[in-house]
């Protein structure tokens, strides 16, 4: 668990952090000389059971709201820091609209310095607390009143922080890792240290990791977790990462190391933007400071329904941001106005990787609706479908989820119709359904363009497919589409599965004077090409007038080019009978005598029977093997 720290400059939050870890959360020598934090700083906080939490502690002051931000973000429990003696101020408030802009759930409000007052004014001030908390996420949270200095309530803080640890949702350790940085230092002899909350994951030494910006990737030598070495840090911990390579001056405050190949830079983000109350209106295009994770960049929020978003109102906007950055979906986000720079709102990114968009597109519009949904299912399934089918690792890069998750979840999918599985390659229901239509389609144009063929070969059906459906993908669909009974597979052929070849009216006599020059020519039939002449017939067509005959078993291809009219070879497969009837052997000039042809002939027609299997040549004769009676 993270714990961090909000509220006003000098509310005592880095003396509260010291009296619960011992650990001075101040690290620069002038937060010590003035007293004030400037950064953030963290320590460790021990609970009860032997577990340690994470502390962050940020600056109250308005001019380190940018540093207040960069940590703020990653944290599962907060403590509203409020001092007794001055109660709630300005940035009590703005931490306060921050907190609820980030939507953190679980908090506990501390009333610091109560060694201060008596007893008469810290109640005065609690009732004030809680008034002031009384329509935010804080309204039912406990109220304690303590001592950094006397160690006056500590215990009882210390008991109910303890008691939240177990309720607070445990970070996905299966996704991808994913870390915003927050600090980025050099120690001699070892090189570049960055650290930061990590959100999801896990990182190990020895792992490759990915530094966004620059987009370099690295492999990890060491790894510390609140000051000790461990091989594995796991999602919810703060973790000091060893990356020994990099430059100080490639990365700054706002980078990410990740999983590589899962996350990318943008500079265009769709999200849902909620305007707090009383501030100015947003005109469209208007420059902001937008934060996000610890990243800081300029940015210009373009309306996606209006030309102006009203101070209370919300509404879908597109983020077109100066500088890239990475960016998930899910994640929540701070706009501060560009000058005066005071926090004006926030919201939830949508999609990290959008077109650019039109204003006022109902289609636009009905897409972030669906995104805005807490179930990520209509995210996948948009980016299924922009993707035009993905294998469960390539749709996890697009998605920043696990692919247990994911698989879980394109299975429902699958059995709701939503989705649809092909080998490795998931697509939306409607890609499916797209492809089943063109196979069809084109199954029944070619059977009516040449009903004389069998069926169109596999490797040409699929070319009609988009590339997403080669290989695997395309054998599977086929499978699928032969398994409801739509089409039929024959060999390398695919047809409807209610066709048969049948020849056209125009056809039927083409095939007869085929048939009849053949019978005619019996052992010296035309090669094809003299054939095609002399019928006055195209090649195309003959070809595939030829090739139905011999499906049908009407002529034989006896040897290359060398045709024959069944009846011929059945006259020829007789002679053979009644010669091996009285003898044991027979060579091909007994063979050419019997026939009353030519050499040539003879021997394409015993080859062919050797083929057959219905002779076997030993020699220069052949035997009777398995010979049709």
């Amino acid at each position: 668990m993270i714990i961090g720290t909000a509220g006003h400059v000098d509310h005592g939050k880095t003396e509260l952090i010291k009296a619960l870890t011992g650990v001075d959360a101040d690290r620069f020598v002038e937060e010590k000389e003035r007293g004030v934090s400037i950064d953030i700083g963290f320590a460790p906080y021990n609970v009860a059971d032997g577990r340690i939490a994470g502390v962050i502690d940020v600056p109250g002051h308005e001019r380190f709201i940018h540093n207040m931000l960069a940590g703020i973000g990653g944290i599962d429990l907060v403590l509203l820091v409020i001092d007794a003696q001055e109660g709630i101020m300005p940035q009590t408030r703005e931490h306060l609209d921050i907190l609820e802009l980030l939507q953190i759930k679980k908090g506990l409000v501390v009333i610091t310095k109560r060694d201060l007052v008596d007893g008469e004014w810290l109640e005065m001030v609690v009732e004030e607390v809680r008034e002031f908390l009384g329509d935010t996420f804080l309204a039912d949270a406990s109220i304690f009143s303590v001592s950094s200095v006397t160690g006056e309530g500590l215990e009882e803080l210390r008991m109910a922080i303890n008691a939240l640890v177990d309720t607070v949702q445990e970070r996905d350790e299966k996704a991808p890792l994913y870390m915003p940085l927050d600090r980025i230092f050099s120690i001699s002899g070892f090189g570049t240290v960055v650290t930061g909350t990590l959100l999801t994951g896990t990182v190990k030494v020895g792992q490759v990791v990915e530094i966004m910006p620059p987009g370099r990737e690295l492999r990890v030598r060491g790894i510390q977790v609140y000051g000790g070495k461990v091989e594995t840090a796991a999602a919810g911990q703060r973790v000091a990462v060893n990356v020994p390579g990099l430059e100080r001056g490639e990365i700054a405050r706002g980078s990410v190391m990740a999983a590589p190949g899962y996350y990318h830079l943008t500079r265009f983000c769709d999200a849902r933007l909620k305007l707090l109350p009383g501030v100015k209106p947003l005109p469209n295009l208007a420059p902001v400071h937008f934060y996000l994770g610890t990243a800081r960049v300029t940015a210009r929020l373009l309306l996606l329904e209006g030309d102006e978003m009203a101070p209370g109102e919300e509404g879908f906007i597109q983020c077109r941001l100066d500088k890239p950055l990475v960016a998930r979906r899910g994640d929540r986000f701070i706009v501060r106005s560009y000058s005066p720079m005071v926090t004006i709102g926030g919201g939830i990114i949508l999609d990290d990787q959008p077109p650019r968009h039109r204003r006022f597109r109902p289609d636009v519009l009905a897409r972030l609706e669906e995104l805005e949904q807490e179930d990520p299912r209509p995210f996948i399934l948009q980016k299924l479908n922009s993707a035009g089918g993905a294998t469960l690792t390539e749709l996890s890069h697009l998605t920043h989820l696990g692919t247990e998750q994911l698989e879980t979840m394109l299975e429902a999918a699958v059995q709701d119709g939503d989705a649809s599985r092909l080998g490795e390659l998931y697509v939306i229901g409607e890609t499916r359904v797209a492809w089943e239509q063109k196979i069809r389609e084109t199954l029944a144009q070619f059977h009516r363009e040449k009903p004389l063929l069998p069926g169109i070969a596999k490797s040409l059906l699929g070319g009609f497919l988009p590339r997403k459906a080669v290989g695997r993908p395309y054998d599977a669909l086929l499978e699928q589409l032969k398994n409801q009974g739509l089409i039929a597979m024959k060999g390398e052929f695919v047809s409807r599965h209610d066709f048969s070849p049948r020849p056209a009216p125009g056809q039927v006599e083409k095939l007869k004077e085929i048939l009849s020059v053949l019978e005619k020519a019996d052992l010296s039939p035309p090669a094809p090409r003299d054939l095609w002449q002399l019928l006055s017939l195209k090649k195309e067509e003959g070809e595939m007038l030829l090739d139905y005959l011999l499906r049908q078993g009407e002529v034989i291809k006896v040897g290359e080019d060398y045709f024959l009219h069944k009846l011929v070879v059945e006259r020829c497969l007789q002679l053979l009978r009644d010669h091996f009837s009285g003898n044991r052997s027979v060579t091909l000039a007994q063979y050419r005598d019997l026939l009353q042809g030519s050499r040539k002939h003879s021997q394409a027609i015993l080859e062919y029977f050797d083929g057959c299997k219905y002779t076997r040549r030993l020699g220069d004769e052949r035997v009777p093997w398995k010979l049709p009676n």
